[in-house]
């Protein structure tokens, strides 16, 4: 069995062994982008485009075919049947299989569109653990390391259905009052986009839910900083009234959820152990920011020294 990852820095196995050199080899590459357009045929010439432009059409085309000998040559070398698993011929070229295998992006948009008519609480719970098994394949960006505008272009995509996924569970669960398992939701889509203002809104009403004041007014400030720092822009008037209710004390989530779950409020002589799961809460989160920023500019530097 051909096994494919290609989300994170990817990873390729035939019969449980690694194939050497994937993703970062010519040959290898050329096979992300057929697996990426699995759903048609590709022309000779559009592969050759996109990937020897910079050369005469004769000089493209042969480096095309001999890119080509190379990924059969490998898929042999690891024991598969190249013709399991693609169709070339004199137009095109194309990602067919007739062997079995498993493709972690086929895997996650199956998943995702299946319910993507459907908004957070219209959910069932077993179409949100379905949906949660399709957010965990997503272990990184899209080939990890790979700066071809192809592959970037995919990447950003298939990032914007992940985030947009989480969103869609972070409602789900808001809607049952299950603050725990929202947070968890609103963490990661932080830790890839900081800046989403009605993110930090939830997760305000959602640590509230939870009993935890002190965390809800927090998450304010740092959606301040963040907004002010990365944008240049101040909070919408509805996030500064939720935090002005907040303070005031007079806010009033729907806590349905929280008493079917016999969620308990934090006691008053538990401030300590609250303040100290708080400042562990920031610290995560800082790291993931961090984290998030890291990649992002290593990205650009990647870009800027591209030849």
């Amino acid at each position: 069995m051909l096994v494919l990852e290609l989300f994170g820095t990817g990873h390729a196995y035939y019969a449980e062994q690694p194939l050497p050199g994937f993703p970062g080899r010519q040959p290898w590459l050329l096979f992300c982008y057929l697996l990426l357009h699995r759903r048609q045929p590709l022309s000779r010439e559009r592969l050759a485009a996109v990937f020897w432009g910079d050369y005469s059409t004769s000089t493209s085309r042969k480096h095309l075919r001999n890119a080509l000998w190379r990924m059969r040559r490998a898929l042999q070398s690891a024991g598969a049947c190249p013709d399991d698993y693609l169709r070339i011929n004199d137009d095109s070229v194309s990602f067919s299989p007739s062997g079995r295998y498993s493709l972690d992006i086929e895997k996650f948009e199956t998943i995702i569109t299946s319910y993507q008519h459907l908004s957070g609480p219209e959910l069932t719970p077993d179409m949100a653990l379905q949906l949660e098994q399709a957010v965990d394949l997503y272990t990184g960006d899209l080939l990890t390391g790979v700066y071809a505008d192809w592959s970037l272009l995919e990447s950003e995509r298939l990032n914007l259905l992940y985030l947009n996924t989480l969103a869609k569970l972070m409602d789900f669960y808001e809607s049952r009052g299950d603050a725990e398992s929202g947070l968890a939701c609103g963490r990661r889509i932080l830790a890839c986009d900081n800046t989403r203002e009605k993110v930090h809104r939830q997760m305000m009403r959602l640590y509230w839910m939870a009993g935890d004041r002190s965390a809800a007014l927090a998450q304010y400030d740092l959606c301040v900083q963040i907004l002010a720092e990365t944008l240049g822009v101040s909070p919408l008037p509805e996030t500064v009234q939720l935090y002005r209710q907040m303070k005031e004390g007079y806010f009033e989530p729907n806590v349905a959820g929280r008493r079917r779950r016999g969620r308990p409020s934090f006691s008053p002589c538990a401030k300590e152990v609250q303040e100290a799961l708080f400042r562990v809460r920031q610290l995560q989160a800082t790291v993931a920011q961090v984290g998030a920023e890291l990649d992002r500019i290593e990205r650009q530097l990647n870009r800027a020294l591209r030849p």
